[in-house]
């Protein structure tokens, strides 16, 4: 089980990025044009919701015309979409970035443990994983479809790539890389993940994820303790192949591409 002192180290998101040029301060070109536009996007979401938001009140409160929201993005639906692809993409660089130095957090258990924290940190992606139509309105995972993003805790814990890194690094009984098997994880994070609800109570979500860890732990993995150098080498596979990372590109580059026919 991973020590205070490490979860300690993981502090919570923000509900919104600090990525605006400050007047007089270079920057304000396309990328961050962009920026602007998905900070916008979350700030609107968390205060009025997805479904009361249009395209130009995203434009007004990132303070540009519409037509250059137009120039990256085909729809407000393309914007959420790239908000949700990021603040996940943030996550995942942040796990990464301590995963060198607590070999630990290779385990299925130590990985589930503090994503599940991370990600029920951050408001958007707490909202699109427990469905809270509230602040995303169909932007959400329905619990009976498969994530069209990729980005969920269930889709990502269970992703078999990931899975089969695990086994082949000694840290993951065999039957877990199988329909069934993942199915099994499915279901536990899962349920999980329904649990949390709409609302942030930390003191919940660590008792959830501590819980978490204990019951991937002992149903998925060997019940010798991980060696260190199996986790070692688990943490270079992670780093080099990043299985964990969403494959969905941003839209941005797909609207501005429709956009310039």
């Amino acid at each position: 089980m991973l020590t205070t002192a490490r979860q300690a180290a993981f502090q919570p998101l923000g509900t919104t990025t600090t990525d605006r040029p400050r007047p007089g301060q270079p920057g304000d070109g396309r990328c961050s044009r962009s920026a602007r536009v998905l900070d916008a996007m979350v700030d609107l979401v968390l205060r009025i919701g997805y479904p009361k938001i249009s395209v130009q009140d995203v434009a007004e409160h990132a303070g540009i015309g519409k037509g250059t929201v137009y120039t990256h993005w085909n729809s407000k639906d393309d914007i959420v979409d790239d908000v949700l692809v990021r603040e996940f993409g943030r996550v995942h660089d942040r796990f990464m970035a301590h995963l060198p130095g607590d070999g630990r957090l290779a385990t299925l258990h130590g990985t589930s443990c503090v994503l599940y924290r991370m990600v029920m940190a951050n408001p958007v992606l707490r909202a699109y994983n427990t469905g809270d139509a509230r602040v995303l309105g169909s932007h959400v995972v329905a619990r009976t479809s498969p994530d069209p993003l990729g980005i969920s805790l269930v889709s990502v814990l269970a992703r078999l790539p990931y899975l089969e890194l695990l086994r082949d690094n000694g840290l993951l009984v065999d039957a877990v890389c199988s329909p069934e098997g993942q199915l099994s994880v499915e279901a536990v994070v899962g349920g999980f993940v329904a649990r949390a609800g709409h609302e942030d109570d930390e003191e919940r979500t660590k008792a959830s994820s501590r819980m978490l860890a204990t019951v991937l732990r002992r149903a998925f993995e060997p019940v010798e303790p991980a060696r260190p150098a199996d986790q070692d080498r688990m943490v270079q596979a992670l780093l080099a192949t990043c299985p964990l990372r969403s494959g969905t590109p941003m839209r941005a580059a797909q609207g501005r591409t429709a956009a310039e026919r």
